[in-house]
C-alpha cells in the first residue's frame, strides 16, 4: 500500500452565487498530501471549504477542477472507498431503527452476516460506548448517542482511512474524553485519521500534522509545532488606569498590544518575551499596578487566529 493515504492536486470547486451571474469559489487550487498512518487535522473557520473538500474526496460531488487519490486509487473509482470509513458532522439514520439495527446493517454492507455480523456489531457498540443503549430507538437517543452510533458505522468495515467531520459534535465532556482515547487507539493500530474539527486544543495534542484552510485556500500545513510561532510571549494583567491609550501606543512600538478586560476594570498586555524588561520599565514609568505576569507559548488556537483572523473572515 502507498505511503500516501490522500493526495489532492489542484482541487477547485465553484458554485453559482445566489442571485448573481458570477460563480462562488468554495475551494481554490488545493494541493495536499496526507501520509498513511497517524492523525491529520483539517482546520478552518466556518465556510472555509473543509466539508466541500471532504465531499469531493468521497466522490459525493465532483471538483470543478483537479484530482485526488485515496491510497493511490482515483476518487472517481468506487474501489477507492473500500478502505474508507466516513463520519459526517450530523449523521442521519431512520429514527425508527435501534442503534444495534443501524450498526448491524453497516456490518452487513461490509460483508459480515449471521453470528459474525452480530458479534462484530456488539464489539463496535462496546467500543464507542453505545452498547448499553443498543436496543433504544434512535428517536429516543440524544445527539451525542447518535454521534456514537455514527462512529460505529464508520468503523464497521475496519477501514484503513477514517474521514471524520466534527466527530465531537454533540458529545459531552465525558464523551469527548472517550473519543480522544478511541482516536489514539485507532492511531496506534496504524490507521489514518483525517479529521475536521473546531476543537483546536484537542487537535494540537492529538495530531501529527494539520492543515489550515481559509476562504478555500491552504494557508498552513505541517506539524502543530511547525505552525505555531517559536518565540514566547509574556502576558501582563494590569489594573486599568488613565493614560492606557498612551501606554498602548508605546507598547505597540515594542511589538506588543494592550486591550481592556473584565468590563474595563483590567487591561491585558501581550508582548514578545525578549522585550520583557523594556515593558516593565514602561509600566514603572506609567505607575501601572501589575496583577500578574505569565510567560506563554503560542498555541495552535493562537496560530489559527493569527492565520485566519479573529473573526475568520
Amino acid at each position: 500500500m502507498t505511503d500516501t493515504a490522500i493526495h489532492i492536486s489542484g482541487f477547485r470547486k465553484e458554485y453559482p452565487a445566489a442571485r448573481r451571474k458570477e460563480m462562488r469559489l468554495a475551494v481554490k487550487n488545493l494541493d495536499l498530501d496526507v501520509p498513511a498512518g497517524g492523525l491529520f487535522g483539517f482546520l478552518g473557520p466556518n465556510g472555509a471549504g473543509k466539508t466541500t473538500t471532504i465531499k469531493m474526496l468521497l466522490g459525493f460531488i465532483p471538483p470543478t477542477q483537479g484530482s485526488a487519490t485515496l491510497f493511490g486509487v482515483p476518487v472517481e473509482d468506487p474501489d477507492a472507498r473500500r478502505a474508507v470509513g466516513y463520519l459526517p458532522e450530523q449523521p442521519y439514520f431512520p429514527k425508527f431503527l435501534t442503534a444495534q439495527e443501524v450498526v448491524a446493517a453497516h456490518a452487513g454492507f461490509a460483508g459480515l452476516h449471521g453470528r459474525a455480523g452480530k458479534d462484530h456489531t456488539e464489539a463496535l457498540l462496546r467500543r464507542v460506548g453505545a452498547y448499553e443503549y443498543r436496543n433504544l430507538r434512535l428517536s429516543k437517543c440524544s445527539k451525542g448517542m447518535v454521534q456514537r452510533v455514527g462512529l460505529a458505522t464508520a468503523l464497521a468495515g475496519d477501514p484503513q482511512l477514517l474521514i471524520m467531520d466534527e466527530p465531537s459534535s454533540g458529545l459531552d465532556p465525558i464523551g469527548r474524553k472517550e473519543l480522544r482515547e478511541l482516536l489514539q487507539e485507532l492511531k496506534d493500530e496504524g490507521k489514518t485519521l483525517f479529521i475536521s474539527s473546531h476543537l483546536l486544543s484537542e487537535m494540537e495534542s492529538l495530531c501529527d500534522r494539520v492543515a489550515v484552510l481559509h476562504q478555500g485556500e491552504l494557508v498552513a500545513c505541517g506539524a502543530p509545532s511547525e505552525i505555531t510561532q517559536g518565540d514566547d510571549e509574556v502576558a501582563v494583567l494590569l489594573e486599568s488606569m488613565d493614560g492606557d491609550e498612551t501606554l498602548a501606543q508605546e507598547i505597540a512600538t515594542l511589538g506588543g498590544s494592550l486591550a481592556p478586560q473584565a468590563e474595563g476594570l483590567r487591561s491585558r498586555l501581550v508582548a514578545p518575551a525578549a522585550v520583557l524588561y523594556r515593558v516593565m520599565g514602561l509600566l514603572e514609568q506609567h505607575k501601572a499596578r501589575v496583577i500578574s505576569v505569565t510567560q506563554r507559548h503560542e498555541t495552535l488556537e493562537d496560530a489559527f487566529l493569527r492565520l485566519v483572523g479573529s473573526t475568520g473572515q
